[in-house]
C-alpha cells in the first residue's frame, strides 16, 4: 500500500510536469512571433519598421523568460530584479504599441476616419493596462517587502 507522502510526490511532479508543458507551449508561440518578426525586419528594413519590431522582440524574449521564472520558481515577485525586470518588458511592450500606432495614423492604410478612431482606442487602452500593470507590480513588490 503506498503511503501518503508518495502520493505526495506523484502529485508535486504531475504539477511540475503541467508547468513544463505550459512553459513549451507559449514558448513555442513566442518563437514563432519573434522568428516573424525579425523576417519582417530583413524583409522591410525601414526606420519604422525598426523603431515597431525590435522593442516587439525585446519585449517577447522578455516575456518568455519573466513565464519561465515565474512558473519554475513560484515566489513571485519578491525580488527586486524580476520587478525591475518584469517593468521594462511592459514598457518595451508599450513602446512597440505606441510606435506602431503613431506609423500607422501617418500611413495610407489609415485612410477611414474609423481606422483612427479605433487605433486611438486602442491606444488609451494600452495606456490604461500599462499604469494598471505597474501600479499592481509595485504594490506586490511592497506589501511582500512589507511582510519581510
Amino acid at each position: 500500500m503506498p503511503s501518503l507522502l508518495t502520493g505526495v510526490k506523484s502529485a508535486t511532479m504531475n504539477y511540475f510536469r503541467l508547468k513544463i508543458w505550459i512553459i513549451v507551449t507559449i514558448t513555442f508561440a513566442i518563437v514563432a512571433v519573434v522568428i516573424r518578426s525579425i523576417w519582417q525586419v530583413v524583409v522591410i528594413p525601414t526606420p519604422g519598421t525598426m523603431r515597431i519590431f525590435i522593442p516587439l522582440i525585446f519585449t517577447l524574449l522578455g516575456l518568455d523568460a519573466i513565464i519561465i521564472y515565474l512558473a519554475l520558481n513560484p515566489q513571485r515577485f519578491k525580488s527586486l530584479p524580476i520587478v525591475i525586470g518584469t517593468t521594462v518588458v511592459i514598457t518595451a511592450g508599450l513602446v512597440a504599441g505606441v510606435s506602431h500606432f503613431v506609423h500607422f495614423i501617418i500611413s495610407p492604410q489609415a485612410d477611414p476616419a474609423l481606422c483612427k478612431v479605433i487605433g486611438a482606442f486602442v491606444l488609451l487602452s494600452s495606456l490604461s493596462a500599462y499604469a494598471m500593470s505597474i501600479w499592481f507590480i509595485w504594490s506586490l513588490r511592497r506589501k511582500s517587502a512589507a511582510k519581510g
